[in-house]
């Protein structure tokens, strides 16, 4: 590249973030695909790992399919990597499925489906995916400077409000974490009979019925889900600029406090920020995005990967659905070596959010 070009866009460039920076190669892919007059941006355009389109031919791989090897950063892969998982058994026609469907933000029935694979596979996969985005986006929001002070900044007018979604509990089998834990019964519409045989089925009755008042307790307390703000809700604060600089984040069960706001957003916004509360746009997205349903609503414990997954799409919602497929795997694929996380390592992670001693941090 030439001098002029380069001092051109020096300036432009340092300011960019690396999720900017991957949309910007994407773009520029895409436009270069454009002038060659190619109806689709392929996978094998450009590295998976560094994004440079300076590539060629390498041999084939073990299973016949062609390999590719990248000029600038000298790694290799095929025109089809599988990026998610090396050793998984999934074939090349079920992860696009996958990716599209995580793009897309299908529900897990519906991925399954598409994927010709059980719910728990489908699941497994998603969770996995999504968790690398939260590890990244993490990352990318506790970077330091050499002051000390943090990278990300939110500038200009700041956009904040708070949501909240029905703490769930899906996955867990653990019966004496609902009566004694909870002090209520799985689900909120079984009738009394069905209680009963549920604590005896689970050899829970006599327990129960040796303590004054717990069962009625239990009763109350599973008959309907509690109106309002409560402890059955899980809050979730979103805050955003003009510049596509977005947090959304669940940090505490119940009403939101002063407290668990610092520690979300402390040391985030620039001097000349203005935060406006009560009024983000990304609300009713939310609400779209993760609807009150028995389909939609995750698991409280993975409220951090949806609401990572939810991030990633509104930072590059302007890319269309084949750019964004690629993107992000892109972004696993710049993540993947350093990503050690396994489903069961995922699924026993403390929460990282308040719980207000209403339920223990590991569920």
């Amino acid at each position: 590249m030439s001098d002029f070009f380069n001092e051109a866009l020096k300036g432009g460039l340092d300011s960019l973030t690396a999720d900017q920076l991957d949309e910007l190669i994407i773009m520029a892919q895409a436009k270069r695909s454009e002038s060659k007059g190619k109806k689709e941006i392929k996978t094998s355009d450009s590295c998976p790992f560094c994004g440079s389109i300076r590539i060629k031919k390498h041999g084939k791989s073990k299973k016949g399919t062609p390999r590719i090897i990248c000029k600038d950063c000298g790694k290799t892969f095929s025109s089809d990597i599988d990026i998610l998982d090396q050793n998984s058994r999934l074939s090349d026609t079920q992860l696009a499925a996958l990716y599209v469907g995580i793009v897309e933000n299908q529900t897990i029935g519906n991925l399954a489906q598409k994927m010709n694979v059980s719910r728990s596979t489908a699941a497994q996969h998603k969770l996995k995916v999504m968790d690398i985005l939260f590890q990244r986006m993490m990352a990318q929001y506790s970077v330091l400077d050499t002051e000390g002070k943090h990278n990300f900044k939110f500038e200009g007018e700041v956009q904040c409000d708070e949501c909240f979604c029905t703490v769930s509990f899906k996955g867990k089998r653990d019966p004496e974490f609902f009566i004694f834990t909870l002090k209520r019964f799985p689900r909120h519409n079984c009738s009394n009979a069905d209680q009963e045989e549920y604590l005896k089925k689970h050899g829970l009755w006599m327990r129960v019925i040796s303590i004054p008042g717990y069962l009625k307790e239990l009763w109350e307390n599973t008959k309907r889900y509690k109106r309002g703000i409560s402890n059955e809700q899980a809050c979730i604060v979103v805050a955003a600029d003009d510049e596509k600089n977005l947090i959304a984040k669940p940090v505490s069960v119940g009403r939101l406090e002063t407290e668990d706001v610092k520690k979300l957003l402390s040391g985030h916004f620039d001097s000349d920020s203005t935060l406006i509360t009560d009024s983000h746009s990304a609300y009713p997205i939310i609400e779209k995005f993760m609807p009150e349903s028995a389909e939609r609503i995750p698991a409280t414990k993975y409220l951090n990967q949806y609401m990572a997954l939810f991030t990633w799409q509104w930072i590059h919602k302007g890319l269309s659905l084949d750019e964004r497929v690629i993107l992000l795997k892109r972004t696993l694929a710049d993540s993947w070596d350093d990503y050690k996380e396994s489903y069961d390592s995922i699924k026993s992670r403390p929460l990282d959010i308040n719980t207000k001693g209403q339920f223990p941090n590991v569920v």
